[in-house]
């Protein structure tokens, strides 16, 4: 089976060879010959880039270098999160460390039109207070919808840090209509701070917003 070393020695080729989406990769025999091991090796450290979405094998081609979407990236982090099993404090930790170094780039950077997508999300949520688990999605979407209004894609991608907090054995407390309806005020508030461009007050509302996430779940 490839090992780490070999996919971090042909994740860097793949990158200093300076290929492009797109481009075709040399075959498993002359890439083996390169990395110095054998072909059978090298053909696992191949499929596994393609299972990783880093590779593509297209039919007459070859292998060529395929750019995952930064939804595909996204998905694959949040799956690797949850195998790594954090504790509800760590994960609570780096959400608010997060969300507090967002919170002045999203004021920055928040368009009109985002703003009123925002303010959107919020309605939607708020209607959906009788069906809390429908309320919870949209909950979730607002909350990326902040990290991506910081326009860094890197920031965008730590997002599904804020995924861990949704997962189903955490969210009891916060399915019913009360729970919904105030978790939506904070939003309005969140979304006001916005309108009104102060970071500060952004960043001490998503710090409490979070600090009462914590509590309820120490609370279960």
């Amino acid at each position: 089976m490839a090992g780490i070393e070999l996919l971090r020695r042909f994740e860097n080729y793949l990158i200093r060879g300076k290929y492009r989406p797109g481009d075709r990769i040399p075959g498993e025999q002359e890439l083996a010959a390169h990395f110095g091991v054998s072909r059978g090796t090298m053909r696992e450290a191949i499929a596994c880039c393609v299972s990783r979405g880093l590779l593509e094998r297209r039919t007459s081609r070859g292998t060529v270098l395929r750019l995952p979407t930064p939804e595909e990236i996204a998905l694959d982090f949040s799956f690797q999160l949850r195998l790594l099993n954090c504790g509800v404090t760590e994960v609570n930790s780096c959400r608010k460390m997060l969300e507090s170094a967002i919170a002045p780039a999203v004021v920055q950077f928040a368009t009109p039109q985002r703003i009123d997508e925002l303010t959107s999300l919020n309605r939607q949520m708020l209607a959906a207070r009788s069906t809390p688990r429908q309320a919870d999605e949209i909950d979730l979407e607002f909350h990326r919808m902040l990290f991506d209004t910081a326009g860094n894609r890197l920031v965008k991608l730590f997002a599904e840090i804020v995924s861990l907090q949704f997962e189903e054995r955490l969210r009891p407390p916060f399915r019913d209509s009360d729970a919904v309806a105030f978790s939506a005020s904070e939003h309005q508030q969140m979304i006001d701070a916005i309108v009104a461009k102060k970071a500060e007050t952004l960043t001490e509302i998503l710090s409490r917003h979070t600090g009462r996430i914590t509590a309820q779940e120490h609370q279960e």
